[in-house]
């Protein structure tokens, strides 16, 4: 059905026009035509003035395309960032296993574990402070592949408690031909925070934070 349109009564007033936006591309370019048809053919533009006039359209135009890209990227951004964080949320209260080498020793003894890909003749457990100086090592013989549950109880080799802290571990193991076994220090807790950082999202576990990469289960 065709569109009824009908005249303003009396003293009504018409809508104002919508504005013209100048810069944009196609009020430019409608300009630069109108200009090239109206000229004096005994006098046409200079031909340095077209070039300039040309060279501003461009330049114009890239802005608008370059203006909506960025739109388009922020949009984006913005849509997955949303989406990451409900995600990153549902592991609060979970208890998770972490793939990293940094424990917290708060006071108590501390639990942990090594995944080992295959049997192990020799395992070296070495812990050691923020400047990588060792603390305490630890060895075991005769280990069957899989997980292997660990415990610091927070003493150096000389039977002293160390302070409170975050500490590194660093495990070796070989298999009985001395050639080395791939062993992963592991520990597991309750993610008790999420953080958001500029190099995404970390999740809090007894007050060690890790990156999402480093989560490799998730328990009820």
């Amino acid at each position: 059905m065709p569109l009824q349109v009908t005249a303003p009564t009396l003293g009504a007033q018409a809508a104002p026009k919508p504005k013209q936006d100048l810069g944009s591309k196609d009020v430019f370019l409608k300009m630069l035509v109108a200009q090239m048809k109206n000229q004096d053919p005994l006098k046409p533009a200079d031909a340095t003035k077209m070039s300039s006039q040309l060279a501003q359209f461009n330049m114009v135009e890239q802005q608008i395309s370059t203006n909506t890209y960025l739109q388009q990227m922020a949009a984006n951004q913005s849509g997955s960032a949303n989406s990451l964080d409900m995600a990153s949320a549902g592991y609060l209260g979970h208890t998770v296993m972490v793939n990293q080498s940094q424990i917290q020793y708060s006071g108590a003894p501390t639990n942990f574990q090594a995944t080992l890909d295959q049997n192990a003749e020799t395992v070296y457990v070495t812990i050691s402070d923020n400047t990588g100086t060792p603390v305490r090592s630890m060895s075991l013989t005769a280990t069957p592949a899989g997980q292997i549950p660990l415990s610091w109880d927070g003493r150096d080799d000389q039977g002293v408690k160390v302070d409170t802290g975050n500490y590194n571990i660093s495990i070796q193991a070989f298999d009985a031909t001395g050639q080395a076994v791939r062993a992963t220090p592991q520990y597991s807790g309750v993610v008790d925070a999420v953080r958001m950082t500029p190099s995404g999202v970390e999740l809090v576990i007894g007050g060690t934070a890790t990156s999402l990469a480093n989560i490799s289960e998730v328990r009820l």
